[in-house]
């Protein structure tokens, strides 16, 4: 869910339907126009999106550096696997409502209610699936008695799908300077809150405060920039409206996500907590720069795309702009880590990482490809075509979940972050054959 005041809220929508109502009036008088217009309203956005990602990311890197330092491997892998079960349950149950009222064009506000209620009672379902299934799962990942990292996280959920539901006009009128003040909230918070409470633990229970203190801090701001006072209440039809759309594109990201995930499972199984913290390290540090590239462009270009639908032309050179740029911090990124990446690791993060730099090599490889795969996501979805993108994810899902398990077998982590490149480089073909059909 792209996820308190009891006022009539009509206005919040005005804007961006006075706005799309004048490029539609202009269409036929001005075309270039309209499109100059739409692309300085993509790259206002890009870089507001990309200024929140960046302070985000630096945000989040420099809370990493000082985690690790306090902590062990095995702590990072304790709450990975906890989080991968929350995130796997969550995108399994996800019906991505939100993003259907992003590319809709009527107004918003009757549709909040049933989208507030769907999401919360979706996170008490998550919640009680991590509660009944711990012990088992820690068993899964060989955590001991650090099962109870399950129950541990059972609000974060429950706090995600709290957020103001009128948080979706944001996208909606492209006003992506509150993206800024969400996001660099969060990881303040969570930095600040979770070095005072790794200091007073001294483990992984530390990890869990951090995420849930942010999580409860972006709440509070949702509701201040975006008053809205939810009631439980569900709407049938509304619902119907909403996963007409959504469903498609939650079956894609479900198999994205499984993609993105079952190494990462496979690591967890196989070899154990202490791997996995490598690995997750590994595969943050190999992906960061683009994906925090990719994600900010893809929250623009989703809404972007949607309003360039007749204009083949401006989409073909706002997708290929952005693919360059994908493409060469990538590789200057991927340049830097095989010439320094050992040095990096270890002074940053200690000689218990040293076995995060092989796969961290393989990984930046890996995140140039996804970044290409995301841009193109977005495209097909903003084009209102997420079953087609449904191909690509499930293509590449089976690729992953053949070739990972023989390949983390013989070489560990390293064979994890291979097994992710091959199925990549198996989905981006049908990818750009079906963004080359699609008008």
């Amino acid at each position: 869910m792209p996820d308190a005041i009891n006022k009539p809220a009509a206005s919040v929508e005005e804007p961006s339907e006075n706005h799309a109502a004048d490029t539609n009036d202009g269409q036929g008088d001005a075309p270039h126009k309209i499109r100059a217009a739409l692309l300085k309203t993509f790259f206002t956005g890009l870089s507001w999106t990309a200024a929140a990602r960046g302070l985000t990311a630096v945000g989040t890197a420099a809370r990493y550096v000082v985690f690790v330092r306090l902590l062990k491997p095995f702590d990072f892998g304790v709450i990975a696997s906890a989080m991968l079960i929350c995130t796997a349950v969550s995108a399994a149950t996800d019906p991505r409502m939100g993003q259907a009222l992003i590319q809709q064009e009527d107004k918003i506000d009757p549709y909040l209610d049933t989208l507030f209620t769907t999401y919360f009672l979706r996170s008490l379902i998550i919640g009680l699936v991590l509660i009944v299934f711990a012990r088992p799962l820690g068993n899964f990942f060989h955590l001991g008695d650090a099962y109870t990292v399950f129950w541990a996280i059972v609000p974060l959920p429950i706090l995600q799908s709290l957020q103001s539901p009128r948080l979706i006009s944001l996208y909606r009128r492209l006003d992506f300077h509150f993206v800024t003040i969400l996001n660099v909230s969060e990881v303040a918070a969570s930095f600040v809150f979770g070095v005072l409470a790794v200091l007073y633990w001294r483990d992984w229970r530390g990890l869990v405060f951090s995420l849930l203190i942010g999580a409860l801090v972006r709440d509070i701001l949702t509701y201040w920039l975006f008053p809205h006072w939810p009631r439980l209440a569900f709407s049938t039809a509304r619902a119907k409206t909403m996963l007409s759309f959504g469903l498609w594109f939650s079956f894609g990201v479900l198999c994205e996500f499984i993609a993105k995930q079952l190494d990462n499972l496979t690591v967890g199984h196989l070899l154990g907590p202490g791997a996995l913290g490598n690995y997750q390290m590994a595969f943050r540090a190999g992906e960061m720069p683009v994906a925090e590239f990719t994600t900010s462009a893809s929250v623009v270009t989703f809404p972007m795309v949607a309003r360039l639908r007749n204009d083949r032309h401006a989409r073909v050179r706002l997708y290929w702009s952005v693919v360059g740029v994908v493409a060469a911090v990538g590789v200057a990124y991927a340049a830097f880590i095989f010439a320094f990446g050992d040095r990096v690791v270890m002074r940053l993060f200690g000689p218990a990482w040293v076995h995060a730099v092989n796969p961290l090599k393989v990984l930046c490889i890996y995140g140039i490809l996804q970044g290409v795969l995301v841009v193109g996501r977005s495209f097909l979805t903003g084009l209102g075509k997420p079953e087609r993108y449904l191909i690509v994810a499930a293509t590449r899902a089976v690729v992953l979940a053949i070739a990972i398990y023989p390949l983390t077998a013989l070489h560990g982590p390293t064979g994890a972050a291979t097994a992710g490149v091959i199925s990549i480089l198996i989905a981006l073909p049908i990818m750009a054959y079906l963004l080359q059909q699609t008008d």
